[in-house]
């Protein structure tokens, strides 16, 4: 008798019996992917919101591999290579707070496209980095697409149950929980593989059209991004902020997602 299952054998072959364990678990998977789809085929707005989210995340990796080559090559220091991914991964733990605060109080939709245009145009920027002397541009190129995208992320997590029914949310969520770690995946393999073939210029252009791409697919949302129901107060900036981070202290659960998701 095995784990999850039960084996009789007959002569030579052998027959496995699965558990109600067994198939209870394949049912789940193949209803979840059988959901996700049916949300993505009757929803059109959340379908744009998430090929949104699939292509800037997709454009955040895209360029990652080639900016680690442009700085590697024109320093030659693997200390300034280091430098430049702990400015991208600091930028976005350090502002994420401030996407939070801003997705509370701003227009989400124009909050999103915003980030997406004014990434295209600094990812653009990367193009004329070319001498060792320019390598500070590039970094601070870097630290602002990072802090754009911590802008990003929250906000397109926080307009997710405006734009599904209620009876949808928990697909909704998965899917979109999914898809940063998915295209971490192919976005780097597709960055790589476009700087090895065409250039690393060609990777930063890509990027950029990523996010063209994915602010022209959030401004065709119909939904609301948000309901704010009259007379909402919120707290100021610096105490929101200083809230977050004293709520972050307590509970090292959150402070170590945090950590790892800038990571």
């Amino acid at each position: 008798m095995q784990a999850e299952g039960l084996r009789l054998r007959r002569g030579a072959g052998s027959v496995l019996l699965r558990s109600p364990l067994v198939a209870a678990r394949r049912n789940v998977a193949g209803g979840g992917v059988r959901l996700a789809l049916s949300l993505l085929r009757r929803n059109g707005d959340f379908a744009r919101l998430y090929s949104a989210l699939l292509v800037s995340f997709a454009g955040d990796w895209f360029a990652t591999v080639a900016l680690v080559g442009l700085v590697f090559d024109l320093t030659g220091s693997a200390a300034m290579t280091a430098l430049a991914l702990s400015i991208q991964l600091l930028g976005f733990a350090l502002f994420t707070p401030l996407g939070g605060y801003l997705a509370d109080r701003a227009n989400r939709q124009r909050l999103m496209v915003g980030a997406d245009l004014i990434r295209a145009i600094l990812v653009l920027g990367l193009l004329v980095v070319d001498r060792p002397g320019e390598v500070w541009l590039a970094l601070a190129i870097i630290g602002g697409v990072s802090a754009l995208g911590a802008i990003f992320e929250p906000t397109s997590s926080a307009s997710v149950p405006n734009l599904v029914d209620r009876e949808d949310l928990p697909v909704a969520n998965a899917l979109v929980g999914s898809a940063w770690g998915m295209m971490l995946a192919v976005g780097g393999a597709l960055g790589g593989l476009v700087a090895a073939t065409l250039g690393r210029d060609a990777a930063f252009v890509g990027d950029a059209l990523s996010f063209a791409l994915s602010a022209g697919l959030l401004v065709g949302i119909r939904r609301p991004f948000a309901e704010r129901p009259a007379g909402t107060e919120h707290a100021g900036l610096l105490t929101a902020l200083a809230e977050t981070f004293r709520y972050a202290r307590r509970d090292h659960r959150v402070l170590a997602l945090l950590s790892v998701k800038g990571g």
